[in-house]
This record gives structure tokens, sequence and C-alpha cells, in this order.
């Protein structure tokens, strides 16, 4: 895939993010189906692709390991979690801001990363792999 190509769909899930944590919203901790702190699966969720996808495109770098790899988007998806979060208290659009939120980021932005980590694994494993480490 072209270098540039492969950067689109993290560019546009990590739009798609920023844009849903900064427009102005409702209360948090949401109760939808009885499930208690949705939201939260949300973060989890949202992050946990975002860093699979900043992985996949991180990885086709011929001078990148695979723990390299790892630890920047692990680290990016949550710095970038950690920010938004502090822009929804700073902007007052109507989100709340909410340490939970971060740790679900966080925690998102790690098993993304990790499955990141597992595919690249598994796409790898029968010819020589451009990521050790």
């Amino acid at each position: 895939m072209n270098s540039k190509i492969r950067w689109v769909p993290p560019i546009l899930w990590g739009v798609l993010i920023a844009v849903l944590s900064l427009i102005p919203g409702g209360p948090g901790n949401l109760n939808f189906l009885g499930i208690p702190y949705v939201d939260k699966i949300g973060h989890f969720g949202m992050y946990g692709v975002w860093t699979f996808l900043i992985f996949n495109a991180f990885s086709k770098n011929p001078t990148a390991t695979s723990g390299k790899t790892f630890w920047v988007t692990f680290i990016s998806g949550s710095v970038v979690g950690i920010l938004l979060e502090y822009a929804q208290f700073e902007m007052m659009v109507g989100r709340i801001f909410e340490i939970n939120d971060m740790i679900a980021n966080g925690l998102g932005s790690f098993v993304g990363a990790l499955c990141g980590l597992g595919f690249n694994h598994f796409r790898n494993r029968n010819k020589p792999s451009k990521l050790r480490g």
C-alpha cells in the first residue's frame, strides 16, 4: 500500500474521535439498554480501533520495530485521549471532564496496540519479519 494512503484510515478515525469528543453533548455516564457506563465502552472501543489502525500504518515502515511501534501507538492514543478530555473541560461545550474517560481511552489504546502487535505477528509469521523487537 502506498506510504501515504496507509495513513488515511487512522487519520479519518482520529478526526471522528476529535469531532465526537468536542461537539456539544449531554450528560456522561449514559445507561443505554440497561448497560451502565456504556460511554466508557465507547471510549475504549474508539481508541482501541484507532490505535490498531495507527499500529498497522506504522508497521509498514521498514525501520520500525514491533516494540517501538507498540509504545508509540499506545502512548500517542493515551495522550490524545487525555488532551481531548482537558479540551472538553476548557471549551465548556456541555461535555463533562472525566478521569474514567481518560482511563477508558488509555485502556482502549493499550488493547488496540496489543491487537496490532498480535495481528502484525500473525500476518508476518510465515515471511521474514521486518518488525523485530
